[in-house]
């Protein structure tokens, strides 16, 4: 009888501290010009690409989940992808996921969080916006903070590479509820 309350509760401690992300990740870019993005596996977080339509403005066209999509007890569970980039202070430890993009892409980070309310938690996102450029390598670095929210930075590893920005762009109008 002991062995099943105490497997019983070990289960529900499990289950209780897991989080799914239900976005399909990202696919590599095979191509010789690739720049190369790395994350830190934990959390929520997403790149939405983004294309010029006809009327001039820019849609987003896909978006794809860049950390893990299963954790228990807020240790990825799936997740933990190299492929050799260099060392890296901002984004090191166990659990790092690294892709291959294609360059000159409209690409958008975005980090979703929930902040925790007295009577309800509300979801949240944090973004940052760049255009990756050949052979460059970048680091997406997602920092939290208890009072002031989550935080998503971009960083260019490439020795004098820099962040290329959107600079004035205009997004078209969400046509769906759900983007």
């Amino acid at each position: 009888m002991a062995a099943k309350i105490l497997i019983t509760g070990l289960i529900a401690l499990l289950l209780s501290g897991c989080t799914a992300g239900f976005r399909p990740s990202l696919d590599d870019y095979k191509g010789q010009d690739a720049a190369r993005i790395r994350v830190a596996s934990e959390g929520n977080t997403a790149l939405q690409f983004f294309e010029k339509q006809g009327s001039g403005c820019y849609k987003k066209v896909l978006e794809r989940r860049i950390t893990s999509g299963f954790a228990i007890l807020v240790i990825p569970v799936t997740g933990n992808k190299r492929i050799g980039m260099p060392a890296s202070s901002d984004n090191n430890g166990a659990f790092i996921n690294e892709f291959t993009l294609k360059p000159g892409q409209m690409i958008r980070v975005i980090h979703y969080w929930t902040k925790t309310g007295y009577y309800q938690n509300t979801q949240k996102s944090a973004t940052a916006e760049f255009i990756p450029q050949a052979n460059h390598d970048y680091d997406i670095v997602v920092r939290g903070s208890e009072y002031s929210g989550d935080s998503v930075s971009i960083k260019n590893l490439t020795p004098n590479g820099a962040v290329v920005g959107w600079g004035e762009v205009k997004e078209c109008p969400s046509e769906s509820i759900f983007d």
